[in-house]
């Protein structure tokens, strides 16, 4: 195998737009069934809002590297109380982890060791965090516009996003009295 020629991308902070980019995928309301707690306002809300985009990754890969990179964009909105997220994934390899970088837009990052520790980080512009192997991560729109972040993470990283939608997450992030709030998920009982 031969090496891989250096490459150079642009991100365009403010629309999250990676050029040039080898893939790229939308997530709409519809795609997440099952993720956000109150399972009627999803369905009402998929319909009413004519099933809008939550988030968009793009991506960019070169063959030869093992390591890749890209942006995600989440839209302001929320589903009941929840905000907007990420479906949230473990790394198949449980020894990879990532790198999340807000370029714009303000969130939270939702973080659940296998043990059930979680950790809560603030997305703001400028912001840098540090995913450890092992923890999944789930990405939540708290602001009022897109929140636009670049990631870096390993090819052979894979992700297990079944894990988290067949169980959920400890916590949930909601509106409550106009603030954002860090609560219990109520299903994990």
């Amino acid at each position: 195998m031969s090496n891989p020629y250096p490459s150079f991308v642009q991100i365009d902070a403010a629309s999250g737009e990676v050029s040039p980019f080898t893939g790229r995928y939308k997530k709409h309301l519809s795609d997440l069934e099952g993720i956000f707690h109150d399972r009627t306002a999803w369905s009402d809300a998929v319909r009413d809002l004519a099933d809008p985009v939550v988030y968009e990754v793009v991506e960019y890969r070169q063959d030869g590297c093992d390591l890749f990179f890209g942006t995600t964009i989440i839209a302001p909105g929320q589903v009941g109380p929840e905000y907007y997220m990420t479906r949230g994934h473990f790394h198949l390899r449980r020894d990879r982890g990532e790198v999340y970088s807000t370029m714009k837009g303000q969130g939270i990052l939702l973080l659940e060791s296998r043990s059930g520790q979680t950790e809560v980080v603030d997305m703001r512009e400028g912001y840098v965090a540090s995913i450890p192997p092992d923890w999944a991560h789930r990405t939540i729109n708290t602001g009022e516009g897109p929140l636009i972040f670049s990631w870096v993470c390993s090819v052979d990283a894979g992700n297990d996003y079944a894990s988290i939608r067949e169980r959920g997450m400890r916590k949930l992030v909601v509106e409550r009295d106009g603030q954002v709030a860090v609560i219990d998920n109520p299903r994990m009982g």
